[in-house]
């Protein structure tokens, strides 16, 4: 199980980074609805930074990043998303 906590942060970090934001926006509005649209380029680019980490670092180095960075980087890859769609979408 060890070897896989590095990953389960990895997500967990991407999934809080989608899902803390909505939260917040929807208890200030009780109404707000989810929207898939919204999120599908913060997922794909955690799930594009969680296929080429492999490529850049040895397997095992990602299972075994404790679990800060590993939260982090999961966090940082779903923030670089959101901020690529924040640019396409404006122009």
């Amino acid at each position: 199980m060890e070897q896989y906590l590095g990953w389960i942060f990895l997500a967990s970090g991407g999934i809080s980074r989608v899902f803390i934001p909505w939260l917040n926006a929807r208890r200030s509005d009780p109404e707000l609805s989810w929207s898939w649209r919204y999120i599908w380029p913060q997922l794909a680019t955690l799930l594009v930074a969680a296929l080429l980490l492999p490529l850049t670092v040895d397997l095992k180095t990602v299972g075994a990043l404790e679990i800060t960075p590993a939260y982090l980087v999961g966090w940082g890859a779903t923030d670089i998303g959101r901020l690529l769609d924040k640019i396409v979408t404006k122009n």
